[in-house]
C-alpha cells in the first residue's frame, strides 16, 4: 500500500518543463509517466479544479462553478468569490461549499489522513480539507488553518509567514519547510499535498515564458528538489508515489474586455442593475446567471453575444437548450444547481506570444501580453500530470485523455480504499502496474478491422499484450481477451 505525495504547480504547462528551468520536475518525468493529454475542468481556473481534484467530480456536481460564481442555494442574488472567508461563511450558515464528498471523508473511515498546504488563494486551500477539524488531517494556508491550532503551532515553531511577493518564492520556501519537517516527517499522512502559487502568479504579471516567470518557476522547482531529496532519504521511500500536476494551462491576453460595460452599452443596463442578469467573470470566461428567463431577454442576450468578435463558445443549461448555436453545459459536467445559465468562453487563437508560447485569448482581466486562463483555449485546457513511484510504469508517455477528476479515484486506488459510485473520474489504470507487470514494449498499430478507430496502441507486457483504442476523445479498452481486470483489457501472449 502506498503513501501519496502530490506537488501542484499552479498554471504550469508540459511545454514549460525543461532540463534547464525545471531540472527536478524534468528528471521525475524521465523516470515516471508523463500524461500528454491531461485536462482541467472548465472553466480553466484554480479553485474549481482544486475542488475537482479532491472530489473526483465535475463542477456541476461539486457546486464550485468558478473562481467567482452564484451559489443559488446560498444567495441567489449575489456573485461571490470562492475564497476562504466566503466559503467558511457558507458552511457556518448551513450551506456546504461542496455538494459532494471529498477525499478526507472518503478515507477517514479507513483510518487514513490527508494534509494539504498551499500558498495560493485561500479558497483553493480551503476546499482541500475544510472538514479537517471533525474528520482528521488538515489544511494550512498563510491566512488560516483547519484545525485552527495548526497555524498557531507553526507560528511558534517556524516563525511568521513571509509577506507575499513576486515571485512568491519566500512563502513557498516556508511552506516547503513545514511540509517536510512537520507534515511528512511527523504527521506522516497517507496523502500529502503542497501547492505552489508559481508560475501562475508571475505569469499573470509578466506572461508565459517571460524571464521573470521562468525565474519564479525555476525557484519553485529548486524547492521541489528539496522534497525529492527528503523522500529519497526516507526508509520507506519505495512505498511513496509522487504525483506532479497543475490546475490548468495558460494563454496570453490579446485583448481585455469589460463585458459588463459592453452589455450596458448594448442596452442591457437595466437588466444588470436590477439583477435580472448577474455576471461572474472568470478570466477567459464569464458565467452568466439569469434571474429572469423571459424568452425575449435570453434570445436577445445570446444573439448579441454571438455577434461580438471576442465571443467564443457559449454553453447553456438544459432549460435553455433550445437556444441555437449554444452547446449543452451537461456535456462537460457543468450543469448543476450552482451552474451558470450561460457560460461564455472568450475567443482564442494559436498565435505565439513574444516568448514563443502558443495561445492568445480575450479576457476580463490582465493587460495585453500578460498571462491568463479560464477559457476553452486548448493551451489552457491541457495541463500537467507526471506520476512516479512503485505503482506507476517507468519512462512512459501516456497518450490517453486524462483529467483532474481522475486524480481522486487514482489516489483511492493507490490507498486501497473503495471508490464511491458518486465519483465521476476514473482510475488511471493505463499508468499503473498490476501485480508487478511491466510494459516491455509499446508500438503504434494501424486501424484494426472492425473497430471504429484510426489507430491504437499495442502494449507488450511480460505476460499480456494490451490494445488501447482511441475513439473521439475517449479511451476505450477492447474486450478481446481471456481476462479482464478493472479498466484493462488484456490478452495473454506466449
Amino acid at each position: 500500500m502506498s503513501k501519496v505525495v502530490i506537488a501542484v504547480f499552479d498554471g504550469l504547462q508540459l511545454s514549460q518543463i525543461s532540463p534547464t528551468v525545471t531540472p527536478n520536475i524534468y528528471g521525475v518525468g524521465l523516470k515516471g509517466c508523463i500524461f500528454e493529454n491531461h485536462h482541467p475542468v472548465f472553466p480553466s481556473v484554480t479553485r474549481i479544479n482544486a475542488a475537482s481534484m479532491t472530489t473526483g467530480v465535475y463542477p456541476g456536481t461539486h457546486g464550485l462553478a468558478g473562481n467567482t460564481f452564484v451559489a443559488r442555494d446560498w444567495d441567489q442574488g449575489r456573485v461571490i468569490p470562492a475564497l476562504e472567508f466566503e466559503l467558511s461563511k457558507m458552511l457556518a450558515g448551513g450551506t456546504d461549499p461542496l455538494l459532494t464528498d471529498s477525499l478526507q471523508l472518503m478515507i477517514s473511515d479507513f483510518g487514513k489522513e490527508y494534509f494539504a498546504i498551499g500558498v495560493g488563494t485561500s479558497g483553493n486551500a480551503y476546499v482541500h480539507n475544510y472538514m479537517a477539524s471533525s474528520l482528521g488531517g488538515g489544511t494550512i494556508h498563510p491566512d488560516f488553518s483547519i484545525p485552527n491550532e495548526l497555524n498557531r503551532d507553526y507560528l511558534k515553531r517556524f516563525g511568521a509567514w513571509p509577506a507575499q511577493t513576486l515571485p512568491n518564492t519566500l512563502r513557498y520556501k516556508h511552506a516547503m519547510r513545514i511540509f517536510i519537517d512537520s507534515i511528512l516527517e511527523e504527521k506522516n499522512p497517507d496523502v500529502a499535498l503542497i501547492w505552489s502559487s508559481e508560475p501562475d502568479k508571475s505569469q499573470h504579471a509578466y506572461g508565459v515564458g517571460h524571464p521573470l516567470s521562468d525565474k519564479a518557476l525555476s525557484e519553485a522547482d529548486q524547492e521541489f528538489g528539496k522534497l525529492l531529496d527528503y523522500i529519497e532519504s526516507r526508509p520507506d521511500k519505495s512505498d511513496i508515489d509522487i504525483m506532479i500536476l497543475s490546475d490548468h494551462g495558460y494563454s496570453t491576453v490579446m485583448g481585455k474586455i469589460d463585458v459588463k460595460k459592453e452589455m450596458e452599452d448594448a442596452g442591457f443596463n437595466d437588466d444588470l442593475s436590477e439583477g435580472r442578469i448577474l455576471l461572474a467573470p472568470n478570466g477567459g470566461s464569464v458565467l452568466i446567471y439569469l434571474n429572469d428567463l423571459e424568452e425575449v431577454l435570453v434570445d436577445r442576450l445570446v444573439f448579441w453575444m454571438m455577434s461580438q468578435d471576442w465571443c467564443g463558445a457559449i454553453l447553456a443549461t438544459e432549460k435553455l437548450s433550445h437556444l441555437e448555436g449554444t452547446l449543452p453545459a451537461s456535456i462537460i459536467g457543468n450543469d448543476g444547481i450552482r451552474g451558470a445559465d450561460l457560460t461564455m468562453s472568450f475567443k482564442w487563437s494559436d498565435e505565439n506570444n513574444e516568448h514563443g508560447y502558443k495561445g492568445q485569448v480575450f479576457s476580463t482581466d490582465g493587460e495585453v501580453g500578460v498571462g491568463q486562463h479560464g477559457s476553452m483555449s486548448k493551451y489552457e485546457m491541457n495541463n500537467l500530470l507526471i506520476c512516479y513511484g512503485k505503482s506507476f510504469r517507468e519512462g512512459e508517455r501516456i497518450l490517453s485523455p486524462t483529467g483532474n477528476v481522475d486524480i481522486l479515484p487514482t489516489v483511492l486506488k493507490l490507498l486501497d480504499v473503495p471508490i464511491p459510485e458518486t465519483v465521476e473520474g476514473r482510475v488511471l489504470n493505463e499508468a499503473l502496474l498490476e501485480n508487478g507487470e511491466k510494459i516491455s514494449q509499446m508500438e503504434r498499430c494501424a486501424r484494426i478491422q472492425g473497430l471504429d478507430t484510426h489507430e491504437g496502441l499495442l502494449l507488450f507486457g511480460k505476460e499480456y499484450f494490451y490494445i488501447l483504442v482511441f475513439f473521439a476523445y475517449f479511451l476505450e479498452f477492447l474486450a478481446c481477451g481471456e481476462e479482464q481486470m478493472g479498466s484493462y483489457i488484456f490478452l495473454k501472449h506466449s
